[in-house]
């Protein structure tokens, strides 16, 4: 066999499907359909369930020399610190995966795991085991641990905090917000070389042609309807939908797209406010576009674009 994966299920999940006696949604189910899976990539998995927090962190620790990879739902366990230190302590690739996105963003193991899946019932799990046939997620894990301090100091604040252009506010002071919009730092820059700052102060806006502007000093804003390069947004995440759809954009390219972009939000880039954590569920969507049991028809592209423009 290839890679050896440990799929951990937390408390209750034994009783999956049981009351709502729904046939091929049981537990049984989901790890006859998790073996299939794994199967298909030459993949042994080792499953383990438990309502306790102590034999789900004794089965991480005793397997830990002979597993590649974990695929962990915590079910109830969400909030536990103590199953997110093992997970560190053990070192090895985890992705976390929920049925639902109720308990997603609230889980403290996230930040302990190279990727979280969610909200696709059995498909959750199913995607996670492609991921880890995709490749090692050992270089996701240490990037998304690098970007976590740097996202800490962003808390609070503004994604247009992020912007580059720290020289300007400083030649500003007095001066209407309007007035800053047309003139980029780089024209006061050039205005102080010439020596004549002060022969500046008092005019319009009008004064310094919008079209001297530079693209890149417009971090997080839009120009005429069009989603900036450098902000993840839904208005982005739809545009290239629309270029897959279109034709101008490959299915792989697409998912290419996704995962660089995917990548980059865990290593801190900004992203539209209010929307990261819907925008990286799309992302790792569209990341898994390209696998047969994950592969996106053009009518379930359009209810994403439909869903990002809610």
């Amino acid at each position: 066999m290839g890679k050896r994966l440990l799929v951990l299920h937390g408390p209750n999940l034994n009783l999956l499907g049981e009351r709502e006696g729904t046939a091929g949604r049981r537990f049984e189910d989901l790890n006859s359909a998790l073996r299939s899976r794994a199967a298909g990539h030459d993949i042994e998995l080792k499953i383990v369930q438990s309502n306790h927090e102590g034999v789900l962190i004794d089965t991480l620790h005793a397997e830990r020399r002979s597993i590649h990879g974990v695929v962990v739902n915590p079910s109830g366990l969400f909030g536990s610190y103590a199953l997110k230190d093992a997970l560190e302590a053990v070192g090895v690739p985890a992705i976390e995966v929920h049925l639902d996105s109720a308990r997603a963003k609230q889980s403290v193991l996230k930040a302990a795991c190279a990727a979280q899946l969610s909200g696709k019932g059995f498909d959750s799990y199913l995607q996670a085991i492609d991921r880890f046939a995709q490749g090692d997620l050992s270089a996701d894990l240490k990037r998304g641990k690098a970007a976590a301090p740097g996202k800490a100091k962003t808390i609070g604040r503004k994604v247009e905090a992020s912007k580059p252009d720290v020289e300007a506010p400083a030649k500003t002071i007095g001066r209407k917000a309007e007035a800053q919009a047309p003139a980029p730092a780089k024209a006061l820059a050039r205005t102080a070389e010439a020596g004549g700052p002060a022969k500046t102060l008092g005019r319009k806006a009008q004064a310094e042609p919008p079209a001297k502007a530079e693209p890149g000093k417009s971090i997080g804003r839009g120009s005429k309807g069009t989603p900036a390069a450098d902000l993840l947004s839904r208005a982005l995440v739809r545009q290239k939908i629309a270029e897959r759809l279109s034709g101008k954009l490959t299915a792989g390219a697409l998912a290419s797209w996704a995962r660089t972009q995917w990548l980059e939000v865990q290593r801190g880039a900004p992203a539209e406010s209010g929307y990261r954590d819907m925008l990286e569920d799309n992302l790792q969507t569209l990341t898994l576009s390209t696998m047969p049991a994950s592969r996106l028809s053009d009518e379930q592209l359009v209810d994403m674009m439909t869903q990002l423009e809610e």
